[in-house]
């Protein structure tokens, strides 16, 4: 009878984070962009403030490192000079390395697709997103999220994006 009740002290004297870097997940952010042109449209750039939601899996790979895929969709509203960023979407992979119990940088990379209207035609552009993260643990089924990536299209066009998300685990 004692051993049980150590035991059930122990479970509950023991936080537990959402931020296992385990299984299931999804989130919600705000985002800030600033949309850069290079090559041919070098001095193009313009920011706006959006939102994204994501969801994705995370698979421990042993010791303090995990591995994840995540989707996202991304509403932008960046515009200037007649140029306005809509809305996209990406898939992506993440590689991680726990600090502590609750808390851990991370690499992403993946693909973006992003809409983009200009002077009434509208087109979307395909990217390559990269960048990398800090989240952290405040309950056992929520964390916060921050990062920085960058999407380099095919269009010479570049978003620089920060985005800070709350994160809910399953």
């Amino acid at each position: 009878m004692i051993h049980i009740a150590a035991a059930a002290a122990a479970i509950v004297a023991t936080p537990a984070f959402a931020a296992d870097f385990a299984g299931p997940y999804v989130g919600a952010g705000i985002t800030l962009d600033n949309v850069q042109g290079s090559g041919a449209l070098e001095g193009l750039g313009f920011s706006g403030v959006g939102a994204t939601a994501f969801g994705g899996y995370n698979l421990p790979l042993g010791g303090s490192t995990f591995a994840g895929v995540e989707a996202n969709v991304d509403l932008n509203t960046a515009d200037a000079a007649g140029i306005e960023a809509k809305w996209g979407w990406g898939v992506g992979a993440r590689f991680g390395y726990k600090l502590n119990e609750g808390t851990a940088l991370y690499a992403r990379a993946g693909y973006a697709r992003s809409k983009i209207a200009a002077f009434g035609f509208s087109d979307w552009g395909d990217g390559v997103r990269y960048g990398a993260g800090i989240e952290t643990g405040v309950t056992d089924r929520v964390s916060l999220r921050a990062e920085f990536t960058q999407t380099n299209y095919e269009s010479d066009i570049i978003n620089n994006q920060g985005t800070l998300g709350v994160v809910f685990g399953f």
